[in-house]
């Protein structure tokens, strides 16, 4: 005889795949939420490793800082030296500058030529005396290039004078030392048209 089945099997089917539906959904949600839990606790550590490194960059800007400060005072130092230096330097070249200067003079004037005055201004020389004849003034041009501490000779006048007996030449000349510490020309007042 055959078998004929009246068990409502179609229900009993249905309950299994409900409730295999309904386990598939609670692993599903379970296994979400463990995966954003680990997410979540893997991006706070994360964020916590990277305040981490935050607050050590600025603990090491904060010490790169400080050192560019003591860097820089002791560039300004080492330049304020470094100037203080030239100036001694200067100084100690150009001690001994009026010696040779009225040296040089004693050779470089040629008879004939009678010096009346001379005046040091920064590192021009103002040189005025009277001449018997314009070639000795020539001659003495000619020696100031060629020496050793003085160049550059610049007529600046040159006038012809009656003095008693003979006939002189009065002439002023301009000559640049060599050596010689320019001096700074003076500022202007405050207020004063350029």
């Amino acid at each position: 005889m055959a078998n004929i089945n009246l068990l409502p099997w179609r229900e009993e089917a249905r309950e299994k795949q409900k409730r295999d539906y309904i386990g598939i959904l609670a692993a599903v949600f379970l296994g979400s939420g463990i995966l954003v839990y680990v997410a979540l606790s893997l991006l706070e550590i994360m964020t916590d490793e990277q305040r981490e490194r935050n607050a050590y960059l600025q603990s090491e800007v904060q010490q790169l800082e400080t050192q560019i400060a003591e860097i820089k005072k002791i560039t300004e130092r080492k330049k304020d030296i470094e100037r203080r230096t030239e100036i001694i330097l200067n100084l100690q070249q150009s001690r001994n500058l009026p010696t040779h200067v009225l040296d040089e003079l004693v050779r470089i004037v040629p008879p004939g030529i009678y010096l009346s005055s001379l005046e040091k201004k920064g590192s021009l020389l103002l040189i005025e005396g009277r001449s018997e004849s314009n070639n000795n003034v020539a001659n003495m041009m000619r020696k100031v290039k060629a020496s050793e501490w003085l160049t550059d000779p610049n007529m600046q006048s040159i006038v012809t004078q009656d003095d008693e007996l003979r006939q002189l030449q009065r002439f002023s000349l301009r000559v640049s030392i060599k050596g010689a510490i320019a001096e700074e020309p003076a500022k202007p007042a405050k207020g004063a048209s350029k």
